[in-house]
């Protein structure tokens, strides 16, 4: 008979990465509704675990194993019944923080959609979803800029000044450029281009407050509109785009043919944006924001795969020309998608 204390186990012991995922749920909860409470932002300063229950009008014995938990994620540091928001977490989690991580409302407002998923998936989305569109004052662009720069913009810039086409290239456009640091840093890498920021009416005024404070006026300018239907030039060598259209439908081929029309024959179109992996496989954050879409009958980023984002591309006038992850730099699963203008 085999010795049971030197058995060989018959299959891997997954049950640890089960109930981890199980419990992803219980965490998500627990950090949700910190931030609902604003726990945070009260424990910006350190406070006991009953002056948290006094101030909030929570039960005492519940409270504190409930802030031993946050402490146990690493969001909170304590010493001894004490307790404060961990110093690494806590400019994305204190309110009006430099870097408070806004899209996290996001989060707490899809919990009620992904409780019914089973319903859903049977009936279709049970509310009819509302319409969602950004609003972009300074202290919105102002965020973006920070959270950009935190590593986001420096390694795209890094890879695409590597692009041959990119030290040629004379005139580009940042489109949907916001605070238009990206353009800003196409032009402080390339001495010999000239750059146009393109942003809606109510954008352009801030961005180019980016614009003087780099010192960049006499080689970045502004143009102003709705780049799905107005004119936005032409001549370019260049058009770049980062994570500012949605690509919905229709509206992305005729996106993409109006790019195409602005620049010049052999011109680079750049997109940092999400893609799905081409056989459905990855990423994660991708797969679930794709689903999170048909279960609230949102759109806010229609979801393609890489291969399905170059077919319409090819529909435009594009060819495909290279696929970089950002993954060695960014925090977001996004990819550099790289296509050139066919001659026409």
């Amino acid at each position: 008979m085999e010795r049971l204390a030197t058995a060989v186990p018959p299959i891997e012991d997954r049950s640890k990465y089960l109930r981890e995922l199980a419990g992803g749920f219980e965490k998500g909860q627990i950090f949700l509704t910190a931030l609902e409470l604003d726990i945070f932002t009260l424990l910006n300063t350190p406070r006991s675990a009953r002056e948290v229950a006094e101030t909030l009008e929570m039960l005492p014995h519940i409270t504190y194993r409930f802030l031993d938990v946050l402490a146990g994620m690493h969001l909170l540091s304590k010493n001894g019944n004490t307790y404060v928001t961990a110093s690494d977490v806590a400019p994305f989690l204190v309110k009006d923080a430099p870097y408070a991580a806004r899209y996290l409302n996001f989060a707490t407002k899809s919990r009620k959609s992904w409780m019914q998923l089973a319903e859903t998936m049977k009936t279709g989305p049970i509310e009819k979803a509302e319409p969602h569109d950004h609003e972009y004052d300074q202290p919105c662009i102002d965020w973006m800029a920070r959270g950009t720069l935190l590593g986001r913009l420096q390694g795209t810039v890094r890879h695409i000044k590597e692009l041959p086409e990119f030290q040629k290239a004379r005139k580009l456009i940042d489109l949907g450029g916001g605070h238009g640091l990206f353009g800003i840093a196409f032009a402080q890498e390339n001495p010999d281009s000239e750059v146009v920021i393109f942003d809606k009416p109510e954008v352009i005024s801030m961005t180019q407050g980016y614009i003087d404070r780099y010192e960049m006026r006499d080689r970045v300018s502004t143009m102003a509109g709705d780049y799905t239907r107005d004119d936005i030039g032409s001549g370019y060598d260049i058009a770049f785009e980062a994570c500012s259209f949605g690509g919905r439908g229709d509206e992305a081929l005729s996106f993409y043919r109006q790019v195409a029309a602005a620049l010049k024959d052999n011109g680079l179109f750049i997109r940092l944006t999400f893609t799905l992996d081409d056989d459905r496989s990855g990423p994660l954050t991708s797969l679930i924001w794709d689903l999170k879409e048909q279960i609230t009958g949102h759109s806010h980023m229609h979801m393609r795969t890489t291969s399905e984002l170059y077919e319409t591309l090819a529909e435009a006038g594009f060819q495909q020309v290279r696929t970089i992850s950002t993954e060695q730099w960014s925090k977001m699963e996004t990819r550099l998608i790289v296509a050139r203008k066919i001659p026409g």
